[in-house]
């Protein structure tokens, strides 16, 4: 019976998933529309990419992503529009902006900054469907009554000097996890004669790209940290998770024309950045919570009646 409501749970969820994607899909047309009625340039796209074969992957990756958000973020007990929203930025920051701003270190295109405002509605539109279709299972609460009690665990210095680790770890971890990657992959990006217009940017302004990207990583997954109920552990699964599966479906599944010697490395990469990534987070921000010790019930002593 058990195995029988897990099969049942992922098609479920695998319905949903797709149900997200079609979403996506819709709002990516409404961000194109938008975009030309801002007469803003369309973006360009790689002389090797089939758009025929590009978007069946960019469906699987939705579906993909769906199932991690709306499983994760049904933890929150948050109501709807709150949720929607915190999904939305997420989403976003994650899947559309953080990879767009890589990309103008690796593979920079004619246009690619158009996506900063196109890639709002797909965002958007995902999450609308994500936080209806995956419904919290415990008591809402007020988002921000959740979020003033998580801000509470430490005291305000604390708060700073965690929250200033937390964004500048980033680009040491991306750094040193980079240079063990880039002894398998580093020729793909020296060698013209294999044409996968991949470009190497001078070390500073890939740190300093690294820090904005840190920032941007903390603001994503804020909320999952505020409002979490449960273990560390699980916390910190569910982050790595939330993470790897946004940061990394570009370049597993959607890049199909790199060879695998490039996506195989740079997988493993990503996976070992979002899981040490996201144990810095636990570590640093989410707090110790000690359950007051309750007041020993207070001794009666009998009365004597005199019986």
């Amino acid at each position: 019976m058990k195995a029988i409501g897990i099969v049942k749970r992922i098609g479920m969820d695998l319905l949903k998933g797709a149900a997200v994607a079609l979403a996506s899909f819709l709002g990516l047309l409404i961000g194109g529309v938008v975009t030309g009625l801002l007469n803003l340039p369309s973006p360009t796209i790689p002389a090797t990419m089939s758009m025929a074969i590009l978007m069946p992957l960019m469906i699987v990756s939705e579906i993909s992503i769906a199932i991690v958000l709306g499983e994760c973020f049904q933890r929150l007990s948050w109501s709807f529009w709150p949720r929607m929203l915190a999904v939305g930025i997420c989403h976003y920051l994650l899947y559309y902006l953080l990879n767009l701003l890589d990309g103008l270190l690796y593979m920079p295109l004619p246009n690619m900054s158009t996506g900063i405002v196109s890639d709002l509605f797909p965002a958007f539109f995902a999450a609308a469907v994500i936080a209806w279709l995956w419904r919290p299972k415990t008591d809402i609460r007020r988002a921000g009554e959740i979020m003033a009690t998580f801000f509470s665990g430490y005291q305000r210095s604390g708060w700073a000097w965690r929250l200033l680790v937390a964004w500048l770890i980033y680009p040491p971890i991306y750094y040193l996890i980079g240079r063990i990657a880039a002894l398998f992959t580093l020729h793909y990006y020296q060698d013209p004669s294999l044409n996968l217009g991949l470009t190497l940017p001078i070390m500073s302004t890939l740190l300093l790209m690294q820090v904005l990207r840190g920032v941007l990583f903390l603001l994503a997954v804020m909320p999952i940290l505020g409002s979490w109920r449960g273990g560390r552990t699980g916390l910190w699964l569910w982050l790595g998770l939330v993470i790897f599966v946004q940061i990394a479906n570009q370049i597993i599944v959607q890049a199909y024309w790199f060879p695998l010697g490039l996506r195989v490395p740079h997988t493993i990469e990503l996976l070992v950045d979002s899981f040490v990534q996201a144990g810095f987070y636990v570590w640093l921000l989410f707090p110790m919570v000690v359950a007051s010790p309750q007041p020993a019930p207070k001794r009666i002593t009998p009365v004597s009646t005199g019986i």
